[in-house]
């Protein structure tokens, strides 16, 4: 008999094993989607990863319930990727394929009930028992879900335990498919008519005036054909009517998967200037003898023009392209210049899309006409590629790119990078503040290294002004957030009518608020960690695990709460005071809930329509707007004095980002930046725009501490309900891992964020040096985390790694 290893979407270690029924040997393959019963009978979508004739001993085999779809399916070099994903990254299978596979293809198992042939007792029932009896029919199994929703029950399963005791209802688990193929329908001619037998048909149909009218329209506006619901609304006809005229052999109806038959319209191509010229040719030649090349060019030299000449370069090969941005908020932008090129070649793919559109593109990409282009954010590397030549990340440093929680914690642009040599495929990282562990790469020989030194058509490098704010507080000059210089340059500008961002890394109206009178500061009542104010909708809300209460007096003594730190929200509101007659628009995750609204903003700001944009990192990435002459940084020493070894580095990436906004067409432009302390070593570098002397300096200083680039870093996070016992046992494991890997362990250490969702948290960090083999001390590591779960007491303690963070 054959069997199949599968790789089940949960976070559970190894792979299960399962027979292949005979009746699906054919078909069940490795890298198929199948439908099988897990932990007693619930139903999971699993991956097949291998098969083979070795029959378990150590337990009773059960069999695979059947395939998920045929057209959906993991390749070797998919399979792979996922298994080089979950060792790297230190998670177990089943979570690394959760993220790759589409909720919409992850089957979920719901509970279904039927009534039995019992004779019913009513006296025995409660009113609910009663109706959930009523509500069913011998072997007609419903679901539970369905039978709550409509008897309005609050508490079903009570009620089903005691039906099910009384052997008046049966239980199973149903397998509900949530994707639905999205298909349209198109009216075309049954056969071809000549004009005499149009004017025979007419004849025929003067006696049915809405069948005359139909045909009569679809003659005036000349089509081959017309979708379904668009057809039936101008012309004003019924189904029916339709129905009648293909029973008449005059019309026809085809149905369709949407966007199969979208025209391609393929635009016009920029010639590249000379310096992005040389760009091409020097990436193409360094492709000649190394897998990744390193495009480091500064904001508006152009880069996006480089990319989409080497997109037409492997697309005329046969190859398919991958590529990838930081954020969503970039791709809008993005989309446009390459459709302009490349018509409906493009696929796109990032969390604002809709679930189902998600899992038509895995099934488009599965198919025998895949895009040849895809852009994405880092979650577009799972995708089912079968001849990948070329794979773009572009702000390769940007933080975005590095999954937090949940498992796997992957690096985005490494993933890439590993996924491009499984595909034997040519990567290019694009960067203007490459990450330090790129450029070092580079440096070193490892990547090719091209640069863009000038900005397109010869504009200069905006102004930067940097405004010492201690002075104007001590002499109370300021006007809220705003510095007299600010307030002068964004009077000068808006007089010329060019355009304004203001950038502020906070979201809300206020970081905390703290009470006047005895200082009491709100936190969350599940986590460690102060509450977020939003006055719009008089609320403290907490980041981490989204707990709302309204904003009030102190509960503490009664006082009056007064916001700190000011976010989007009251950064707004002060602009609005400032200037009265701008128009102003905020640009935040707040604000910009759907891709619709983000997109109209964008547009509004382009066509001039909005003065002044405040946003989050949001406006510093990618956005190319010719109008803008200021930018205007708020708060830029929080982005330094932050706790993280990569918060210069981050930094001084984010405010040359940001800077880069503005004066990307013919005037330069100018950016205002508000600090405290001007003397921050950031702040030097970014005034004198060198980049290599700002790298030399962090990375000695890393050496010296064995940071990255100069070592690896692997996070352990530690969580418990139980203070004591998680103390307890982080001091355990750490005296273990030390007597193995000695001063390569730093901690525990308890984080600035010490609870989230009432699991206390703390903290070992492991260091690795360059030259000692990062995947032995993770196989040790992982043994070390099996033993200290064998002990009863820490049960409820769950580890975490996160691998590079």
């Amino acid at each position: 008999m054959k069997y199949a290893d599968v790789i089940i979407p949960l976070a559970v270690e190894g792979v299960y094993t399962y027979a292949i029924p005979e009746e699906l040997e054919h078909c069940v393959k490795e890298g198929t989607l199948v439908i099988l019963a897990f932990a007693g009978d619930k139903r999971y979508t699993a991956l097949v990863c291998n098969i083979h004739f070795n029959t378990p001993e150590k337990y009773k085999v059960r069999e695979i319930d059947g395939i998920l779809e045929d057209r959906i399916h993991f390749s070797e070099i998919h399979l792979k990727f996922i298994s080089w994903l979950s060792h790297y990254y230190m998670a177990t299978l089943g979570e690394v394929m959760k993220a790759a596979l589409p909720v919409m293809f992850r089957l979920e198992s719901h509970t279904s009930i039927t009534r039995t042939d019992e004779v019913i007792d009513e006296l025995i029932l409660t009113d609910s028992e009663r109706a959930m009896l009523h509500f069913l029919r011998p072997g007609e199994y419903v679901l539970l879900k369905d039978a709550e929703k409509y008897l309005k029950l609050k508490h079903s399963m009570a009620v089903v335990k005691s039906l099910l005791d009384k052997k008046y209802i049966q239980v199973k688990e149903v397998v509900e498919e949530l994707f639905r193929e999205k298909v349209k329908w198109v009216i075309t001619l049954a056969q071809s008519f000549t004009e005499e037998e149009y004017g025979q048909l007419l004849e025929k149909l003067k006696r049915a005036p809405m069948q005359y009218r139909a045909l009569c329209r679809w003659l005036e506006q000349d089509k081959k054909e017309w979708e379904k619901e668009s057809f039936l609304k101008e012309v004003g006809i019924s189904a029916q009517i339709l129905k009648s005229l293909c029973e008449k052999q005059i019309f026809k109806l085809e149905k369709r998967a949407w966007g199969e038959d979208e025209v391609k319209e393929h635009g016009h191509m920029y010639p590249l200037t000379p310096n992005q010229e040389k760009a091409y040719r020097d990436i193409l030649t360094d492709f000649g003898t190394k897998d990744t090349v390193l495009l480091q060019g500064v904001t508006s030299s152009g880069k996006t023009e480089v990319y989409i000449h080497l997109i037409k370069h492997y697309i005329d090969q046969g190859k398919q392209v991958l590529y990838l941005l930081p954020e969503i908020a970039m791709t809008v932008q993005i989309v446009q210049r390459l459709k302009r090129v490349f018509g409906e070649q493009i696929g796109i793919y990032h969390s604002g899309m809709s679930d189902q559109s998600r899992a038509e593109l895995w099934r488009k990409q599965c198919g025998d006409s895949p895009y040849r282009l895809v852009l994405g954010v880092r979650s577009a590397i799972f995708l089912p590629f079968s001849n990948l030549g070329l794979i773009i990340v572009d702000e390769e440093h940007d933080a975005s790119y590095k999954q937090k929680d949940p498992a796997p914690r992957y690096q985005g642009r490494d993933a890439a990078i590993m996924l491009g040599k499984l595909f034997d495929a040519h990567i290019l990282l694009g960067s203007a503040t490459p990450s330090f562990e790129s450029y070092q790469n580079a440096l070193k020989g490892k990547y090719g290294l091209v640069q863009l030194t000038q900005r397109y058509g010869g504009v200069q490098m905006p102004e930067m002004l940097l405004v010492d704010l201690k002075e104007y507080r001590r002499k109370k000059l300021m006007r809220g957030c705003f510095s007299p210089p600010l307030i002068h340059e964004m009077n000068r500008v808006l007089a010329e009518k060019k355009q304004i961002i203001l950038f502020q890394n906070r979201r809300g109206y206020s970081s905390y608020v703290q009470c006047e009178e005895c200082g009491t500061i709100p936190k969350c009542k599940h986590c460690d960690v102060s509450m977020t104010y939003y006055k719009h909708r008089n609320l403290l809300v907490c980041r981490y695990c989204g707990t709302m209460v309204r904003m009030d007096v102190c509960a503490n003594c009664g006082g009056r709460y007064k916001d700190r730190i000011p976010g989007t929200e009251r950064i707004e509101e002060e602009v609005q005071l400032l200037f009265p007659h701008s128009r102003i628009a905020r640009m935040d995750l707040d604000v910009l809930s759907s891709k619709t609204r983000f997109r109209r903003l964008l547009e509004a700001f382009e066509q001039g329509e909005i003065d002044i944009l405040i946003g989050t990192q949001m406006v510093s990435k990618g956005l190319d707007f010719g109008n803008v002459k200021l930018v205007g940084v708020l708060d830029a020493d929080h982005l330094i004095h932050f706790p993280d070894f990569r918060s210069e580095e981050r930094a001084f990436a984010m405010l040359l980002q940001v800077s880069g906004r503005c004066g990307r067409r013919e005037e330069r432009g100018k950016v205002v930046i508000q600090s405290t302390d001007v003397e921050n070593r950031v702040y030097s570098s970014l005034l004198d725009g060198n980049y290599t002397s700002f790298f030399n300096q962090l990375v000695a200083e890393r050496q010296f501490f064995v940071y990255p680039p100069a070592g690896r870093l692997i996070w352990i996070e530690m969580r418990g309900k139980e203070q004591g016992i998680l103390r307890h046992a982080a001091n355990q494991l750490t005296e273990r891992l030390r007597t193995s890997l000695g001063k390569r362990i730093c901690g525990p250490a308890v984080p600035d964020v010490s609870c989230i969702r009432e699991q206390y948290r703390l903290m070992i960090l492991v260091k690795i040096e360059s030259g000692c083999s990062c995947s032995k001390i993770k196989t040790f590591l992982q043994e070390e985390f099996k033993l200290l779960k064998e002990e009863k007491k820490f049960n409820g303690i769950r580890i975490f790694c996160d691998v590079d963070p």
